[in-house]
């Protein structure tokens, strides 16, 4: 008899914890994002994730008034590039290392270029027609315009740079 009756007390918790949880609603912590940044007074407002990709990957790709975009990385080992190449790449470090080396053996154009500090990148993209470049959405300043990617901006659901 005690058995019965601790497994219906213990099955009465059970349903009042989880009547709990259902009206205690527990927001999902937003997901950290790499945001899409160029010059301010750039006519650039949105890429496509594989324009994204073929500008970082040596590929031409002009912004709507004609503007070449020139991508702008952070130094190699910066938790942002590392997020960067894995998402918007697919590719690690060393596999990204061969593909610009079989890139430079065939005499195609190397890579972007890397700038060593957040800030001195934030203060070339904010200088050099058609640069772009990525930093967490915490880093943004007022001298840099926001670009959406596939036509969504960090913060929406389904932004394809969230991690």
């Amino acid at each position: 008899m005690d058995r019965r009756l601790w497994l219906v007390g213990l099955l009465g918790w059970g349903s009042l914890l989880s009547s709990w949880g259902d009206s205690l609603a527990i927001a999902e912590p937003e997901k950290a994002a790499l945001t899409i940044v160029t010059r301010k007074d750039s006519a650039l407002d949105g890429l496509t994730i594989r324009e994204l990709k073929r500008a970082y990957l040596g590929e031409r790709v002009q912004g709507p008034d004609g503007t070449l975009i020139v991508p702008f990385n952070h130094g190699s080992s910066s938790p942002e590039r590392v997020a960067f190449e894995r998402i918007v790449l697919g590719m690690s470090a060393d596999e990204l290392g061969r593909f610009w080396i079989d890139r430079k053996i065939r005499g195609q154009p190397g890579g972007p270029k890397s700038v060593p500090s957040a800030e001195l990148l934030r203060r070339v993209v904010a200088t050099v027609p058609g640069a772009i470049t990525y930093f967490a959405k915490t880093e943004l300043g007022a001298d840099l315009k926001v670009v959406a990617i596939d036509g969504k901006r960090p913060g929406h659901p389904d932004y394809p740079l969230a991690y």
